[in-house]
């Protein structure tokens, strides 16, 4: 993962988003909303993950009524974060925030170089979430439609755990630590996007082993 910092003159942004994708084509991972100076990458062919799965988690972090951040991360099966990013986004869509919830220390990147970006790691591969239809609706559309297929997690939880007896509430929203607690696993205890997308990938790779 690369902690990105500004050190040289300013690239436009084809140039960075040109830099970026270069990356990632060579099997590398972003993280911030700068080019890294240096970026080592394993040889040869780009390859999201051993099975292609990308697990990805959104949330709203802020909005001041004219304009809202959203922080968007995706992370491989091997538990690598692919890429974590914080987005200004102008769209009606997404202003559900209500006043400014958190203090941001980056300067988020723009929607349509995150829309490249995304759609460039997408592409290919098995998205899952947890609530494929309410996250899958926030990605950029290209990226969704790069995507070889979404799958959710919230789902494949509840249909392990009928097959297993673990007994679950009707009456009660099934949250993303509700289902790391009833299998034993640690829950979160922030809304970091990144972690969240990670703990996805570990409770799907749990269920792997459970079925």
């Amino acid at each position: 993962m690369f902690n990105i910092f500004k050190k040289k003159s300013a690239k436009s942004p084809a140039q960075k988003i040109g830099d970026i994708i270069d990356i990632l084509e060579r099997g590398g991972v972003i993280r911030g909303t700068q080019i890294p100076v240096q970026a080592s990458a394993p040889r040869g062919g780009h390859q999201i993950s051993a099975s292609d799965h990308l697990y990805f988690a959104v949330r709203s972090v802020a909005a001041d009524g004219r304009q809202h951040v959203m922080q968007y991360a995706f992370v491989d099966d091997r538990g690598n974060v692919a890429l974590s990013a914080f987005v200004r986004s102008a769209s009606p869509a997404t202003l559900f925030g209500g006043a400014a919830s958190e203090d941001i220390s980056v300067d988020p990147m723009d929607e349509g170089e995150f829309a490249v970006l995304a759609t460039k790691l997408c592409r290919g591969a098995t998205l899952v979430a947890f609530h494929r239809v309410l996250q899958t609706g926030l990605l950029p559309v290209g990226a969704a439609n790069a995507a070889s297929g979404v799958e959710c997690v919230w789902r494949r939880f509840q249909a392990v755990a009928r097959r297993k007896g673990v007994r679950l509430s009707r009456h009660e929203p099934l949250a993303l630590n509700d289902c790391l607690q009833k299998l034993g696993m640690q829950p979160l205890e922030t809304d970091d996007a990144a972690l969240r997308a990670l703990a996805i990938r570990n409770l799907w790779r749990r269920l792997d082993g459970i079925e």
